[in-house]
């Protein structure tokens, strides 16, 4: 309902050793959005419903975006203090546990050596931009020309990182997780096979298998997830039968 566009956030500096500071200087840019008519918003989300409100709609404001340095000097910002994505793959609760673990494994002494720090805010803000990386696929991968939202996600300037993880994939359908990113080639082939994006060829070692040899077992792969699926009860069910919430009536 809004359309994003680039603008540099101010950030606050965390506190260090000599007291609080704040900084305005050498923000990285982040990703906002520009505002459309608020009216216009709330009408196609209700008339997107599948019956009346049950509430009236909340709207929800967030800046995307993560700090230059999550550790400086003897604070560290973890969690929303460190940056916030959207909550597209819900990876906020991920990237608290991340930076709780990597400050235990480089956890300091009253020195507070910058190696380590720098070497910690290395690992996290690559994390950070990895995950940053899949969320934009979602929406640049997009075949939607409906509006100017969608157009401008088709048309946008991608992260370099991005770019040649699809420029890779885009020959040889060839995907690498790098450094133990989040997301895994799985993830990365679900979104893009998904999406319609199809690379030119495939692997040259895939001439190397027999072609009845490989039919078998992707016969065999199928007729498995078929009888995973059947022997699973279906979602409105599941949900009726353990968690069904009280009835509610719009007022």
């Amino acid at each position: 309902m809004r359309r994003p566009r680039i603008r540099a956030r101010p950030r606050k500096r965390p506190a260090g050793a000599g007291g609080s500071r704040s900084s305005t200087a050498s923000q990285r840019p982040c990703l906002c959005e520009r505002p459309c008519r608020r009216e216009t918003a709330l009408r196609v989300l209700l008339d997107g419903l599948d019956g009346p409100p049950l509430a009236d709609p909340r709207q929800l404001r967030f800046v995307a975006g993560r700090r230059d340095r999550l550790w400086d000097r003897n604070c560290v910002a973890i969690g929303l203090a460190g940056g916030f994505l959207e909550p597209l793959e819900s990876t906020s609760i991920h990237l608290i546990q991340s930076g709780i673990a990597r400050l235990m494994s480089l956890f300091p002494d009253t020195g507070f050596s910058a190696v380590e720090i720098a070497e910690y805010n290395r690992q996290m803000l690559r994390e950070y931009d990895q995950v940053r990386d899949f969320i934009i696929l979602h929406y640049h991968a997009t075949t939607r020309t409906d509006s100017a939202f969608w157009r401008h996600c088709q048309s946008m300037t991608l992260p370099p990182s991005l770019q040649a993880k699809l420029d890779l994939w885009a020959g040889r359908a060839r995907i690498f997780r790098e450094q133990g990113e989040l997301f895994t080639p799985d993830s990365w082939i679900a979104v893009l096979l998904g999406q319609g994006i199809r690379p030119a060829s495939v692997d040259p070692l895939t001439a190397g298998l027999p072609v009845a040899e490989s039919a078998l077992f992707l016969d065999h792969v199928r007729e498995m997830v078929a009888k995973t699926a059947e022997a699973m009860p279906r979602h409105a069910d599941f949900i009726a039968r353990h968690c069904a919430a009280p009835l509610r009536t719009a007022a």
